[in-house]
């Protein structure tokens, strides 16, 4: 098979020669007919690696021709045209799959000429498992197997496993493998799953191989790290390879077989891996045919520790009950769907449909079949977990992928580099926008150091710092480099019995960190920028719902990393404008309800502002306002947002787990500006109203603002009365 051919099979002449126009103006060999048998004698004699297939013919449809191309084991890449629309095209492309052809993509009439050479340049290329030294693909050899080739084939130990990488879809950071059975036939070579599995099933074979698996899976997985530990001295590398799980393929008709999985579960003990490590992988047809079987079985796996995922789900016909029912642990999204996500609406309804219901029953979701950034983007835009397919990784044999792992940790390291560099944080001045967050998180979990830390090349450098007057330590003595490899927080609760940081020198000498909490701060780009952390000199435990707080500031911390702070900024007082404020202001408030924190925001007026600025000049007026601004942020600075809302107006707003904390500092407002007045040089009186958050019902700023308002009119007329 030659990549750099296409055949073209279009009984509309026109159209067939404009598509060998543009595939031979890209660089393709290009052949076009109009008649079926010319057509598969050139499959057979010309062997091309593309083919472009039209459904409506008048001989022979496409789908007759797809189901002969899959008899013949084609291995092209095929893209499918016609003017049909999309939902026949995409139907089409699934059953195409469904028969274990190759799909390119879909193209539907009329079609532009760059969607054609898309389709053509970001075809990857033959996977080298389905080819010999002559190009002819080893699976479509039509020599007969038998039980008893297969029966020699276990005892003689001709299976083999190959590995294909999961990875985290927001961070791709590798989540885990799964293996791939594949026969090394003395013979007939490389045999796919597809073509000996149904034969073990129907002679009793299926559950050896399943046990050949296990052990042949666990037995790589637990050397892994070791062989990691041969190419890199990243000591953080090796564990999260000693973390990652490995999914393994259970057939329908092993399911009523108990003593089955008590012979996996040996295999577990004897090879020392956790069971939560291993992932069951079964069909969602397999898993529905009996589910009160399944129910029994699959329980009793989850109750050992093993994860389950239900495989290929939206080809079959289970109900939502039935599914809600089962324990899985994840629910994977068929291929045939995610192939055709880019060109079918249709398919991505299907796909994010999956997802929401996947994390509606708690489930992990995972997409199999992705095979361009395009699709790789939109699957995190709709929230997906994990994701395997060509364009991460093809399955590699297992003394491959410790190299692969390297090599792809530093190609993400770089990109993670170049983004934190192109985002100009480094070796900055203090910011006040991130100062904010990690002065209230130090205030909310009450911790002597809190920090926003970078993570650069060779060093930790500290963009923001609470109680901590280093700018960077070196990143090889860095918790928080070790927390980027995390998907959520990273948490020691006593470093100096942690047998990984024990002899840290930031744990032996200064600062003396015992007790460690670091979220990840990502760019919209998903690269990974550094930690907020928080730090303590004495061990402490932290809670779920501490945990799930400190991830709201990380997301504060987000958000200021991206915004623009010029349209946020008041540019003559330099604090936040009216929408600067709004924003951040609702942000907290969420945070707030969320975590049963209290809230207070003040609301201050300039009285008669407007008249003294006609009485004094604008010049006058804008000094006046520029030193009320710094006495305002001084007396307030441990406000958690401070704006100029109006021409006249400031607000402040006060978080804290308590009032009492808010209160004092209120009551250091009205006594520093008494004090500091006369320093003004205007003798220019304010109104000052507060509200409180009322966690009783849904109250936003809005409310709290027209409280605070009404406050400032009270207290206003008291005054005039007396």
């Amino acid at each position: 098979m030659y990549n750099d051919r296409i055949l073209i099979l279009d009984d509309e002449e026109l159209t067939g020669q404009t598509i060998k126009s543009i595939a031979e103006f890209s660089g393709l060999q290009a052949r076009h007919t109009t008649q079926p048998r010319e057509f598969f004698e050139l499959v057979a004699s010309w062997q091309p690696g593309h083919i472009a297939l039209d459904l409506v013919m008048p001989q022979m449809d496409g789908v007759e021709v797809m189901v002969e191309l899959a008899r013949l084991n084609c291995q092209a890449r095929i893209i499918l045209t016609s003017g049909v629309g999309n939902r026949i095209l995409d139907a089409a492309a699934r059953s195409a799959s469904e028969h274990g052809l190759r799909i390119a993509g879909i193209l539907a009439k009329p079609f532009s000429p760059p969607r054609l050479r898309e389709l053509l340049s970001d075809t990857p290329d033959t996977d080298p498992e389905y080819l010999v030294e002559n190009g002819e693909p080893l699976a479509g050899r039509n020599q007969e197997l038998n039980a008893e080739a297969l029966q020699l084939g276990i005892e003689r130990n001709e299976f083999f496993l190959v590995y294909q990488p999961k990875v985290d879809c927001n961070t791709s950071l590798i989540s885990g493998f799964e293996a791939l059975m594949r026969w090394q036939h003395p013979s007939r070579g490389v045999v796919r799953p597809e073509r000996f599995i149904p034969l073990a099933e129907r002679h009793g074979l299926i559950d050896r191989l399943t046990e050949h698996a296990m052990d042949e899976g666990l037995r790589w997985l637990t050397a892994l790290p070791e062989q990691i530990n041969r190419h890199s001295d990243d000591p953080h590398f090796r564990k999260r390879a000693a973390d990652l799980t490995l999914a393994i393929n259970i057939s329908a008709a092993s399911l009523d077989n108990q003593p089955l999985f008590e012979r996996l579960g040996r295999i577990c003990e004897r090879h020392g891996v956790n069971p939560s490590r291993i992932i069951f992988e079964l069909t969602e047809t397999s898993a529905m045919e009996d589910p009160v079987a399944s129910l029994d079985i699959l329980t009793r796996l989850r109750m050992k520790g093993f994860q389950l995922s239900i495989d290929d789900f939206g080809t079959g016909y289970s109900s939502m009950l039935q599914l809600a029912r089962l324990p899985f642990s994840e629910i994977k999204v068929d291929k045939s769907f995610v192939m055709t996500a880019t060109e079918s609406p249709e398919s991505r309804t299907v796909i994010k449909s999956i997802i929401e219901l996947g994390h509606g029953l708690g489930l992990s979701t995972t997409a199999e079949g992705i095979e361009n950034a395009e699709t790789m983007e939109y699957l995190r835009d709709v929230g997906c977990d994990l994701a395997q397919g060509y364009h991460i990784a093809r399955p590699m044999p297992s003394e491959q992928v410790a190299e692969w792992l390297l090599d792809r940790s530093r190609n993400d390291e770089e990109s993670r580099i170049s983004v934190l560099r192109a985002l100009n944080l480094l070796d900055t001045p203090n910011d006040p926008r991130f100062d904010r967050v990690t002065r209230l998180a130090q205030r909310l979990f009450d911790v002597p150091i809190t920090l926003f830390s970078l993570i650069d090349v060779e060093r930790q450098w500290f963009k923001s710092a609470q109680g901590l007057e280093v700018k960077e330590t070196p990143r090889s003595a860095s918790f928080c480099s070790e927390a980027l490899n995390h998907e959520g927080p990273m948490v020691i609760r006593d470093a100096s019995k942690d047998a990984q940081y024990s002899d840290n020198p930031l744990v032996t000498g200064f600062p003396h960190i015992r007790f460690y909490a670091g979220s990840v701060v990502r760019a919209r780009s998903s690269a990974r920028l550094g930690t907020l952390c928080l730090i303590d000199n004495q061990p402490r435990d932290i809670s779920d719902k501490e945990l799930t707080l400190l991830e709201g500031l990380r997301d504060q911390l987000e958000y200021e990393v991206l915004a623009d702070p010029a349209a946020a900024n008041d540019p003559q007082t330099g604090l936040l404008n009216r929408h600067g404020f709004e924003v951040r202001a609702q942000q907290l408030l969420q945070l707030c309800h969320a975590h049963g924190l209290e809230a207070t925001l003040l609301f201050l007026d300039l009285d008669e502002f407007r008249a003294f600025n006609q009485r004094v000049g604008p010049a006058a007026g804008d000094a006046f306002l520029e030193k009320f601004s710094r006495l305002f942020r001084t007396t307030l600075r441990k406000a958690d947002l401070l704006s100029r809302f109006g021409n006249d107006e400031f607000t402040a707003l006060f978080i804290a787990r308590d009032q009492a904390t808010i209160r004092h500092a209120i009551e250091a407002l009205a006594t520093t500006m008494q004090q500091t007045g006369e320093h003004l040089e205007y003798g220019l009186d304010y109104s000052l109203g507060s509200s409180e958050l009322d966690h009783g019902h849904p109250d936003n700023l809005q409310q709290m603002l027209a409280r605070a308002d009404q406050a400032m009119f009270h207290k206003r007329r008291n005054v005039s009365n007396l």
